[in-house]
């Protein structure tokens, strides 16, 4: 693959990962706010969304590693490196919480609705949006409709909070 190609992928697998990150960051939030079928079926699969937003971003994490392939090391940056990296385990801790849930088991970290969960969710969408709500304007339209996706959950998540404050928790 060249360069061009890889960028090409790295856009992609970021789109593809934010969009099912989205139905994490909302889920709970349109459930409360709009019930129905389609915001309880979110809700419920919710723990499913954490597992594939952790998938699809470790398809990006390849992409990632076979860009600097061909681009070579001394290109990445440590401003890039080190809040990646820390999101990057992140995603990956939620992903194990996630998993031991399904599986029925108590996990000692990220217990659904908690504030390290809610603050987790925060982090990663502020990951995502910073890169795609700077460019609403001057962007690609791909990236305005990303960005306008970005600042609509985010505005679900509040008004969720506003809506119904005891709710918050379970949103987390």
């Amino acid at each position: 693959m060249n360069e061009a190609t890889l960028r090409m992928v790295l856009h992609l697998t970021a789109r593809m990962t934010f969009v099912v990150f989205v139905g994490v960051f909302i889920g709970n939030a349109l459930r409360d706010l709009w019930p129905g079928v389609f915001s309880a079926w979110l809700s419920r699969h919710r723990d499913w969304f954490i597992v594939g937003a952790a998938a699809s971003h470790t398809l990006h994490l390849t992409a990632i590693v076979a860009y600097f392939q061909v681009v070579g090391w001394s290109n990445l940056s440590v401003l890039r490196l080190v809040p990646g990296g820390l999101t990057y385990m992140v995603i990956y801790a939620l992903a194990v919480a996630a998993i031991l849930r399904l599986s029925g088991r108590k996990e000692p970290f990220f217990r659904a609705g908690t504030r390290p969960e809610g603050f987790s969710l925060y982090l990663i969408w502020f990951v995502f949006a910073s890169a795609f709500v700077p460019r609403i304007v001057s962007g690609w339209p791909a990236y305005s409709f990303f960005g306008v996706l970005a600042l609509a959950s985010l505005t679900i998540r509040i008004a969720c909070r506003m809506r119904h404050p005891r709710a918050v928790a379970a949103s987390g």
